[in-house]
Formats: C-alpha cells, sequence, structure tokens
C-alpha cells in the first residue's frame, strides 16, 4: 500500500511548478523600467532630441542608459519625433546613448529585421543626483552626425 500524498502539498508543489518554467522570458533582455521600481534615493533624467520631424518616417531613434558597469539599466525606441525620454533613476554615474536605424518600408510596423544597422550613434556620461533633474540635449539634424550636451 503506497502512502498517501497530502493534497495541501500537491497543491504546494503545482504552485512552485507553474511559477517554473524553461521557457526563455518574452520581450527584450533589456529590463523594463518601472518607475514605482525605484525605491532608493533617486533622481530624474530627461533626454530630449532636436531632430527633424521627417525622420520618424525614415528612421528608427533608441535611447540606452547604462550603469557604471555598462549594464543596460532602460532601452526605448521612438517611432515618432523629435524623440523625448523622461524617467526616475536611483543616484548614480550612467552612461546615455543614441543611435538611429533606418527603416525599409513604413517605420511605424516595421520589426527588427526591416531596420537597418546602428547609425548616428553618440553618447554622454551624466551623474544622476538625489532629488534633482539631469538634462540631457542631442543634436541630430540630418544626415549628420549627432552630439550630446548636459545641463
Amino acid at each position: 500500500m503506497k502512502p498517501a500524498v497530502p493534497t495541501a502539498f500537491l497543491g504546494m508543489l503545482a504552485v512552485v511548478a507553474g511559477g517554473c518554467s524553461s521557457a526563455a522570458p518574452r520581450g527584450d533582455s533589456i529590463p523594463s523600467h518601472q518607475p514605482s521600481a525605484v525605491k532608493v534615493p533617486s533622481g530624474t533624467v530627461d533626454i530630449v532630441v532636436a531632430e527633424p520631424a521627417s525622420r520618424a518616417g525614415r528612421a528608427v531613434r533608441y535611447f540606452r542608459l547604462e550603469d557604471g558597469q555598462g549594464k543596460a539599466v532602460l532601452e526605448r525606441e521612438f517611432r515618432t519625433a523629435p524623440a523625448e525620454l523622461s524617467a526616475p533613476l536611483a543616484v548614480g554615474r550612467y552612461r546615455v546613448v543614441t543611435w538611429t536605424r533606418d527603416c525599409t518600408g513604413a517605420c511605424r510596423d516595421a520589426v527588427d529585421a526591416n531596420l537597418g544597422r546602428a547609425a548616428g550613434i553618440c553618447g554622454t556620461r551624466i551623474t544622476v543626483p538625489n532629488e534633482a533633474v539631469t538634462r540631457v540635449s542631442v543634436s541630430a539634424p540630418s544626415g549628420v552626425d549627432c552630439s550630446m550636451r548636459t545641463g
């Protein structure tokens, strides 16, 4: 005669097993940015790109923020122009990078396979102080490399 397995144990095992999956997580490898998750001393980064409105019809713009170890903490794409981002971040030093990828066809519906290589790449280092706003201005005229300035 086999010993009976308690029903409560089976229920708990189902919950634990259900939370574990061997499937790869969906979505980007870049962590999603959840402003409510910033619980430590924090500030805000505001990024604004001065660029032609026509960019949205021919390229997708990207922003990436990396921590001091080069690990991505935030990455966003912009299919409209001008690109603007405001996000709370933990106090610290970061690197801000932006680039574009040309579209073949309609940029609004383009998937990764329909986008060109990264171009017009520029970046800068910033410091996000406690309870302050760090502003980054990007100049990205059509057909010219971009440049960044803080302040």
